[in-house]
């Protein structure tokens, strides 16, 4: 029996998800369709149980599919690895996941990133969420920017989803229309983001962008000791507001503040919106990043100027030697985050 291949539609207004899982399912060989909320786990089951049923109706020799829209806000990354995960415990094979179809309006993803809004958190994240776990991303609503501005925008896109094929909405008219695929998306998702790969990777620090016309540049700063939180919180105060060293778009990766040594926090921005939020992973645990792993991609990015502020906010040799516990009374202006059980920590 052929699998049904699961092709995931995710956007940030439900009349976007219905606009196109409605021109999706008018293919001869994709005539279902799933939507699904909560959290990822639950989404992931709802869509097994519906594909499920459909190999049992349509039999083992039809070549079907599911259509599944994912309510805005839902984890498509972790219901794409759960998916695949699920198919290969079951049948050696994890192919089940055709695409990844983000559907984003232009105008609001550049308004998020060039203009100066500073709040709109859950926004931002849900676009780069969607964006970075792609396999194909359809723009609409392209006409309110400039020739200037569309170019950048596609440019970034690339940059964050490098696997992720970018279209036109319009252009999208049945399931012929997406790019052919042997139903191995999820392995994409795995670690197929831009700043995945950039971390990952061998290369220096910077770069001159992902060809001679997109005027981007990007930065990835590694470095092994932990940021003083007070130095920190002035680079980002002055050093990355825009204008002073470029426009960062986007920035994505894990650092270590010196002041919570117990933890590793993810690092992530997206236009003048930077969030710092704890990861799960305690500092003591053999998989967790040391020190300092960020990606940085912008417009006109002074890269020197951005490493000189970031290494100044690291820890001097006399403040290294003082130790955690020392470390600790340091005055700490971000956020406090919950405190991780230590019980486990030998």
């Amino acid at each position: 029996m052929r699998p049904a291949a699961i092709t995931l539609v995710t956007a940030l207004h439900d009349d976007d998800l219905r606009l196109v899982a409605d021109r999706l399912v008018t293919d001869r060989t994709v005539g279902h369709r799933v939507h699904v909320a909560g959290s990822a786990f639950a989404a992931a089951r709802s869509i097994a149980a519906r594909a499920d049923q459909l190999d049992r109706v349509c039999g083992p020799s039809a070549e079907h599919g599911l259509v599944a829209t994912l309510a805005p806000g839902t984890d498509v990354r972790a219901v794409g690895m759960l998916l695949a995960n699920a198919a290969r415990s079951e049948t050696g094979d994890d192919r089940v996941l055709r695409h990844v179809v983000t559907v984003l309006r232009a105008d609001d993803v550049a308004q998020l990133l060039w203009s100066e809004v500073d709040d709109a958190f859950v926004a931002a994240e849900r676009v780069a969420d969607a964006v970075e776990y792609a396999t194909v991303i359809a723009l609409d609503r392209l006409g309110p920017l400039s020739g200037r501005r569309r170019r950048a925008l596609v440019a970034l896109l690339h940059r964050l989803a490098p696997h992720a094929v970018i279209v036109a909405l319009q252009t999208i008219r049945s399931a012929e229309d997406l790019p052919a695929s042997n139903g191995g998306a999820a392995r994409l998702l795995a670690a197929g983001a831009g700043w995945m790969r950039a971390l990952s990777s061998d290369a220096g620090r910077a770069d001159t962008g992902r060809g001679p016309g997109d005027g981007l540049v990007t930065l990835r700063y590694r470095e092994p000791l932990p940021f003083h939180p007070g130095r920190l919180a002035e680079v980002i105060a002055e050093d990355l507001a825009p204008g002073v060293n470029g426009r960062v778009l986007r920035s994505r990766g894990f650092f270590r503040l010196a002041s919570r040594p117990d933890h590793v926090g993810s690092w992530s921005s997206f236009g003048a919106m930077l969030a710092l939020d704890p990861t799960a992973n305690p500092s003591w645990d053999a998989d967790a990043p040391v020190g300092q792993a960020i990606w940085f991609v912008g417009e006109r990015m002074d890269v020197h100027g951005i490493e000189r502020a970031l290494d100044g906010a690291l820890l001097t040799p006399e403040e290294l030697l003082a130790g955690p516990g020392s470390w600790r009374s340091w005055a700490d202006p971000f956020p406090i985050w919950p405190a991780l059980d230590a019980h486990s920590h030998d």
